[in-house]
């Protein structure tokens, strides 16, 4: 089902630090809190809030950038197969399922252990922000969240150091390379070679996540598309529209692709098939499609404009 390979040390330091949790309690909540900042759906919100209300093209530029990280994340997932360490070691404890809804020891349904996918995505994300802001303050702040949710990811038994360490890398070296092409590409035809790149995987990708993160990929830049010839709505700095607008969006996300899993049981949906693999890829891109092409449009209507009317 997969490889183990590891460094003592790396052992060592995990077992060491999860004792130290097993004495401060309290340090299995914080990192527990860190871990949750990296997940998938928390970093989706952020993209959308970025897109729906601070800067639109930034947003589409963080989303492209950050989800060809995590698709090369999940090739390498797929080459190495390596197993995460608590199932390696009957010395390490997982403190926190990485997917809930399977067995702890399924890993194929857990996803493998190197190259970390939550540093690769969070580190990706905060360099793409420092090269567009410039922003000091915004690095030395986003470094110390994104070291601690890396050290989260092997104190709470689900990723060795190395794991963590090598995603920082990818999160980071190719984000400085990518921002040197962009500067001698249309942003257009940079997006479509990321996107091009990010697809390879489909020809030996056996995890879910990965498909997911093409439906995303293509729903993203197609409804970015969408709106840039369509709808073109203009982004706000009313905090209330900016709650509306995340929240209701948000929601629409999580309707869409809940409705578009009813018509099949999770038995097909869940299947390691191509039509499971596409069907995956269709639902997560229409969704994206929708809440990034179509959803913008309801700001036209004066039921998202209240908030003017009160802070006027």
């Amino acid at each position: 089902m997969g490889s183990v390979f590891q460094f003592d040390w790396e052992v060592e330091l995990i077992v060491a630090v999860q004792d130290l949790i097993r004495t401060f309690p309290i340090l299995k909540t914080v990192f527990s809190f860190f871990t949750l900042l990296g997940e998938a759906a928390t970093l989706v919100v952020f993209i959308g809030f970025l897109y729906w209300c601070l800067n639109k093209d930034l947003g589409i530029k963080v989303a492209v950038y950050m989800l060809s990280a995590m698709a090369f994340n999940c090739m390498l997932k797929n080459i190495f197969r390596r197993i995460r360490p608590y199932a390696a070691n009957e010395n390490i404890e997982c403190l926190k399922v990485p997917e809930s809804r399977y067995d702890k020891n399924d890993m194929p349904k857990q996803g493998f252990s190197f190259p970390s996918g939550h540093a690769t995505s969070t580190s990706r994300l905060l360099t793409t922000l420092y090269l567009d802001s410039g922003n000091k303050r915004l690095l030395y702040t986003g470094s110390l969240i994104v070291s601690l949710i890396c050290i989260s990811r092997f104190a709470l038994g689900v990723h060795y150091p190395t794991d963590v360490l090598t995603g920082a890398f990818l999160g980071i070296v190719p984000a400085l390379i990518i921002d040197r092409i962009s500067q001698k590409l249309e942003k257009k035809h940079l997006y479509l070679i990321l996107l091009v790149f990010s697809c390879l995987g489909i020809f030996f990708c056996t995890s879910n996540d990965y498909f997911s993160i093409i439906g995303l990929m293509i729903g993203f830049l197609g409804g970015d598309l969408f709106d840039g010839k369509y709808v073109r709505f203009e982004n706000t700095g009313n905090v209330w529209r900016m709650i509306v607008r995340t929240l209701c969006g948000g929601l629409v996300f999580l309707g869409l692709i809940t409705i578009l899993k009813m018509p099949f049981p999770n038995e097909v949906l869940e299947a390691h098939t191509v039509f499971a693999y596409l069907y995956r890829v269709f639902r997560y891109g229409i969704s994206s499609f929708i809440i990034i092409g179509l959803y913008p449009m309801l700001f036209k209507y004066n039921f998202l404009k209240f908030e003017e009317k009160d802070a006027g």
